[in-house]
């Protein structure tokens, strides 16, 4: 059954992902003496929060900080939602991570990577969690509650706060679950996935439990974690 094969299809391309793909690291002037999230943003954006403007299509968008995270001695992280208040359903909001380095005098920017994840619908931005455990840095896990017909998914995309850059070091399902059809397909299956830390910047697990039960392993290769095995497929 095509639906069923779908199911425990190999994860096994790696994700093309690197650090330049955001913008590159760009000088920025200092800011006033400060040392707050709200200072940080007056420097990232060049104006106070919340930030309105209009982007390329048109549309209201609104960035909001999140969260300033250390990322080196010095050197922190700007997590800020982009989002569209009136967006329509394929209109998605996103997460921008700026890099500042923080200095006597106050903020400096260092690097802008806008929209780098977090890409939910109606405008709006995933949620999001931090983890300590699985990289050499701060990872922001996103979560993706997707539903298809009979099938619903859980994607989560895992990006790690590196000293130069953040980089998307995986994407992963962390669940799946098909409900029978009336008068159409007959399989159901309802598989539940968790992120186990084995072996810290280097390797993580991803263990699966409920109607099948595997393990998907996920190995650094470069910047990312890429993995050979079976893991639940989606919708």
């Amino acid at each position: 059954m095509r639906i069923q094969s779908l199911f425990w299809a190999v994860a096994c391309a790696a994700l093309v992902v690197c650090a330049s793909c955001g913008q590159g690291p760009a000088s920025g002037s200092a800011a006033p003496t400060g040392t707050t999230v709200a200072d940080a943003f007056a420097v990232a954006f060049g104006k106070p929060a919340p930030y309105a403007t209009v982007n390329d299509g048109g549309d209201h968008v609104v960035y909001t900080p999140q969260a300033l995270l250390d990322v080196s001695p010095g050197v922190v992280a700007l997590v800020s939602k982009e989002e569209i208040p009136d967006g329509c359903k394929g209109c998605a909001g996103a997460l921008t991570i700026d890099y500042l380095k923080r200095g006597p005098s106050g903020f400096t920017r260092l690097g802008s990577w806008p929209g780098i994840g977090g890409n939910g619908l109606f405008g709006k931005v995933l949620p999001w969690s931090i983890r300590t455990d699985i990289d050499d840095g701060l990872t922001l896990v996103t979560r993706n509650d997707q539903t298809d017909g009979p099938c619903s998914a859980t994607l989560e995309e895992l990006i790690t706060l590196r000293r130069g850059a953040p980089v998307k070091i995986a994407t992963i399902v962390t669940a799946t679950r098909f409900v029978p059809v009336p008068g159409g397909s007959s399989f159901s299956a309802n598989v539940t996935g968790r992120i186990v830390p084995v072996a810290k910047g280097k390797r993580f697990d991803v263990v699966y439990s409920g109607t099948q039960s595997a393990r998907q392993v996920f190995k650094r290769q470069g910047a990312i974690f890429t993995t050979m095995d079976n893991g639940a497929s989606g919708c």
